[in-house]
């Protein structure tokens, strides 16, 4: 992975918030499996995001229903992200660059993990 992943991991920890229910490492495996399928499947590395965007994703990351953001229980467990991540490169969207930031998006992940959910690969 050509990103520099450990850089990337020191800004998300400084922008983790403690009251998630994902652990930051937890955080920092979707990241790392996002960036991982972004450039097997675009061939380059994902351009950089900046620390409001890292910390705006690690907030949503637990919960995929708007109206369970912020619960003390997340709504997706970390071991379907792989899954759902695949699902995603393998969707064929109109004019999508696949930036992390899409996929953090109005209903993509929920869309994915209902697939997921009903046996897609």
């Amino acid at each position: 992975m050509l990103l520099d992943f450990q850089r990337f991991s020191r800004i998300a920890a400084s922008a983790y918030n403690q009251g998630n229910p994902y652990t930051l490492d937890q955080c920092l495996e979707v990241f790392r499996c996002y960036f991982q399928t972004y450039e097997e499947y675009i061939g380059r590395p994902h351009p950089p995001i900046r620390r409001e965007q890292i910390a705006r994703i690690m907030r949503e990351i637990p919960w995929v229903a708007a109206e369970d953001r912020g619960s003390y229980f997340a709504d997706i467990e970390p071991e379907i992200y792989r899954l759902i991540i695949d699902l995603h490169f393998k969707t064929k969207y109109r004019n999508c660059d696949y930036n992390i930031n899409h996929f953090f998006s109005g209903k993509i992940r929920e869309l994915r993990l209902h697939e997921a959910e009903a046996g897609y690969e």
